[in-house]
């Protein structure tokens, strides 16, 4: 049974003219409500449905502590401490409770931003702990990386692109860039991999087909040996990673990327499966020396090194 009006309209809170949050708490009729200011005084002033709900009521406190708007986020925000119109501290009401200096203006305009609302394709939370430009504007290597890795997971057109991520995503706890900013600068091996010209955040090495980025699944590694684990099927068709059908030698070509720009073609096999394992052997020679290089040059970490070392092309892959 729908509810009458009496019954629907007592709780409904709104926001008047002043900023003050009001709620009805009494209905006898459209011309005879109750309503009461949610701050510190709960003042009770009896009114009309129509005023309440234009905002035409007004607080008989002027205290400008606790009023509420919501900024052009979305996102209600309260005063919690008022000292002048050029400063005064807001409150974010949700699980951050982040608090923010800020001018009335600002605030009564919805201009005030909250850092923790989710602003980077829609779920990745800023903050405010860290920055994300050097002194020259220029953005960090740690906020490229974050945001590259959401766009891989969240992007729609991205995702449309690269259909290889069309699975992909990313932890909760790295939705926030504080987390990863800090578990960036924990790594072993950061301040060579910031310092590379190329380098990337891989999530294949460790878990072969892992789809999650996470601090588990992660390494920091040179941009080499990121495309080392890429893999391309525009060419190959059915065959198996590395293996293409020659028609006019109707046999099984093998080849793969020498990691010097070039192909380095690995013979003719009269079945894929052949061809797929002279390409294995190769892959796997090229990882393991590949992973030594970069080791010896301190870019990876011992557990990349070792899970790189242990690393097994299938036929499946």
């Amino acid at each position: 049974m729908c509810k009458n009006k009496k019954e629907y309209r007592i709780g409904i809170e709104k926001l008047n003219n002043e900023g003050y949050l009001m709620k009805v708490i009494e209905y006898n009729s459209a011309n005879d409500i109750v309503v009461e200011f949610q701050d510190e005084w709960k003042e009770t002033k009896r009114t009309c449905w129509n005023s309440f709900i234009k905002g035409k009521v007004k607080n008989p406190h002027k205290n400008r502590n606790n009023l509420v708007n919501y900024n052009k986020q979305g996102c209600m925000m309260k005063i919690v401490e008022y000292i002048d119109a050029n400063n005064i501290i807001v409150e974010f009401q949700d699980e951050w409770k982040y608090k923010l200096h800020t001018a009335w203006k600002c605030f009564k305009n919805g201009e005030s931003r909250n850092p923790y609302h989710p602003s980077i394709y829609e779920v990745g939370i800023i903050g405010s702990k860290y920055q994300i430009t050097d002194i020259n504007g220029k953005l960090l290597k740690e906020y490229d990386t974050w945001k590259g890795m959401l766009c891989r997971c969240y992007d729609k057109k991205s995702k449309e692109r690269h259909p290889t991520y069309k699975d992909v995503t990313c932890c909760d706890e790295w939705l926030l860039y504080e987390n990863f900013y800090e578990w960036l600068h924990e790594q072993e091996n950061f301040d060579k991999w910031v310092n590379l010209y190329l380098s990337a955040l891989d999530k294949d090495i460790l878990i072969k087909g892992n789809k999650i980025y996470s601090p588990e699944t992660c390494f920091l590694v040179p941009e080499n040996i990121n495309s080392l684990f890429t893999k391309r099927q525009n060419h190959r068709g059915n065959c198996p990673i590395g293996v293409c059908y020659d028609k006019n030698k109707n046999k099984y070509g093998a080849q793969c990327n020498n990691h010097n720009g070039k192909i380095q073609h690995l013979g003719y096999y009269d079945t894929p499966e052949e061809a797929f394992q002279a390409y294995k052997v190769y892959k796997e020679n090229l990882i393991k020396q590949i992973a030594q290089e970069e080791y010896d040059k301190g870019n990876i970490t011992k557990k990349c090194y070792d899970a790189m070392m242990n690393y097994e092309v299938e036929i499946t892959d």
